[in-house]
């Protein structure tokens, strides 16, 4: 039988006295196993925004003959101009995932003056140049969806969309006539709305976010009521066109709760 060289037995002996130390140390501590969710808010939120949108398109005006007008009578309205309006919205929402988010809102547009030129002539009289004006106010309420797939150092650029109803509302009109002064009486009109958007949201804390906005929004129709001094030789001035505008608004978005575990999308 071989025998061992004084180097192998040195090696034997080492070995031995690390194992009988290695069986006196406590068992190494386990990692927790590797989770596919990640801490997102998912809950419900508050926003509010304000801003100025711009008219899209020129409205297209029409005056409708009142009932003592007669056949030959007539109207005309050209040159129209809508002003830029001023908006605030409130809302609640509610975050489902790390990327879709929903929420309603009810918004007050307001300041827009709506401007034109008119013609008339009654029964053989001589055409008669006039000036319109009207103030312009719009009550807006939409449901909106928001899908934001990406997020970066607390940026989250999202697409949007929404529809709704719009209440829009023409006060203190008047005509301006060469030989006198008219005007007609307030009116409003409900429609159909619609919007698309785009923008970026900014983590400012943990739970509120900074939000800057372009959306396009289609509001409907507006439409005056009578023309009270005519005597009814005029009937309502209303728009032939829908309403639309190039919007722009910053707002603020306040998370309710706390963060629960969302799945990270694969």
């Amino acid at each position: 039988m071989a025998r061992l060289g004084p180097l192998a037995c040195a090696a034997i002996a080492a070995a031995s006295c690390g194992w009988a130390r290695a069986a006196d140390l406590p068992p190494a501590p386990s990692l927790p196993p590797a989770s596919g969710a990640e801490e997102e808010f998912s809950g419900w939120y508050l926003r509010g925004d304000a801003g100025g949108g711009v008219n899209a398109a020129a409205p297209k005006l029409e005056i409708a003959p009142g009932p003592l007008a007669g056949p030959t009578a007539t109207q005309a309205v050209f040159s129209p101009s809508l002003s830029p309006f001023g908006m605030v919205d409130v809302g609640a929402g509610y975050q489902a995932t790390s990327w879709f988010r929903a929420d309603a809102t009810i918004e007050y547009r307001f300041g827009a003056s709506l401007r034109s030129g008119a013609t008339d002539a009654w029964a053989g009289s001589a055409q008669t140049g006039n000036a319109f004006h009207a103030d312009v106010a719009s009550f807006v309420g939409l449901v909106n969806g928001y899908v934001a797939p990406v997020a970066w150092y607390g940026f989250s650029p999202f697409l949007g969309a929404g529809v709704g109803f719009a209440d829009n509302r023409l006060s203190s009109v008047s005509v301006s006539r060469p030989e006198r002064n008219g005007g007609f009486a307030s009116g409003s009109r409900i429609s159909f709305a619609w919007a698309a958007m785009a923008g970026v949201d900014y983590d400012l804390t943990a739970r509120l976010k900074l939000e800057l906005s372009y959306r396009y929004l289609s509001y409907g129709t507006a439409t005056t009521g009578g023309a009270d001094a005519y005597r009814g030789l005029a009937g309502p001035i209303s728009s032939r066109n829908r309403l639309a505008s190039n919007d722009f608004r910053l707002g603020l978005i306040y998370l309710i709760g706390e963060a629960s575990p969302v799945a990270a999308p694969d």
